[in-house]
């Protein structure tokens, strides 16, 4: 059974140690800019809440990719062949939470959960980072996140919409 990388935004610290690790790991650089997942802090309400690539089924980057440098591993995770990406940016503006961005080079990147070994969730201490095999709780969980979808912005403007209507659901469920 394939597993899942799925944020519990109600445990999130906002400490960015995901973030940083991701940025290390994938770039040899501690930039949380450069990171697959994403940390959106709300210092008004007190909370943070991550983000991280859904691995869409019906992945919208993965279609309007026009150079067909995104693709699906074997492990149904959504990868980008660096290769092969022009640098268009259609990818960006399809991803409705935006988690696929350019880097300096002008080449898509986005979460491969690290071939299925993701260092964020090793450092994620509270447990707000999750990869573990499907169950009804986990689709669930991403279900009622993927509801929130976002056509405009930027990809961090996505991000936050997505952060903070997700923080909202989880407290709203904690009670």
């Amino acid at each position: 059974m394939k597993k899942l990388l799925f944020a519990k935004p109600d445990l999130c610290t906002g400490c960015n140690r995901c973030s940083y690790a991701c940025s290390a790991a994938k770039e040899g650089v501690y930039r949380p800019s450069r990171s697959r997942v994403h940390i959106n802090n709300y210092a008004l309400e007190g909370c943070s809440a991550p983000s991280v690539c859904f691995q869409c089924p019906g992945a919208s980057c993965l279609k309007a990719c026009p150079a067909i440098a995104i693709s699906r591993n074997e492990d149904d995770v959504v990868v980008v062949d660096a290769e092969k990406c022009t640098g268009c940016g259609d990818c960006v503006s399809a991803c409705p939470y935006g988690m696929i961005e350019l880097n300096d080079d002008s080449c898509a990147y986005k979460c491969d959960t690290c071939d299925g070994d993701p260092v964020c969730v090793k450092e994620c201490q509270p447990g707000a980072l999750v990869f573990q095999e499907k169950s009804p709780e986990i689709v669930k969980i991403k279900a009622l996140q993927m509801k929130q979808r976002s056509t405009t912005g930027t990809a961090r403007e996505k991000r936050q919409k997505l952060g903070s209507a997700v923080m909202q659901a989880a407290l709203e469920t904690r009670g």
